[in-house]
């Protein structure tokens, strides 16, 4: 009977640990087989593969815009929502309420600040490029 619980405990532990190892190694290397192949074909027709390595896209200032305007008004509600709870008669009754409350408003106005920021851009080629912010210099 002791020999029986060992065993399972041996199965157990290597299904939880080895299995999975050796089901990612092996589909790894059938993915590195399969573009090896796939590479060597090309080149027997005499076609140049193109090169795998990705390419640093250019940030979207846009984006990082946004998620800083979000933060901040994240920030700021949960400051506004503890100082609330803490020095007005409001908050008292059920803090938590409060903090997320005054949370959600101030992520509404950081919403609508980003909105009212970027509403002027004509299409998604403008987000990248200067002369968008050369235009509002002017």
């Amino acid at each position: 009977m002791e020999f029986m619980e060992s065993i399972i405990a041996i199965v157990a532990v290597v299904s939880i640990f080895a299995l999975p190892l050796i089901t990612a190694l092996v589909l790894i290397f059938k993915k590195i087989n399969s573009t090896h192949k796939e590479r060597m074909s090309l080149i027997q027709q005499g076609i140049i593969p193109p090169n795998q390595i990705k390419q640093k896209s250019t940030p979207n200032r846009y984006r990082s815009l946004r998620n800083g305007i979000i933060l901040i008004a994240l920030g700021i509600g949960i400051i506004v929502g503890f100082l609330g709870t803490n020095y007005l008669i409001i908050g008292e009754d059920n803090p938590f309420l409060f903090v997320i409350a005054s949370t959600v408003f101030f992520l509404g106005i950081g919403y609508t600040a980003f909105f009212l920021i970027t509403k002027n851009v004509k299409d998604d080629s403008d987000l990248n490029s200067d002369s968008y912010l050369e235009d509002d210099a002017e």
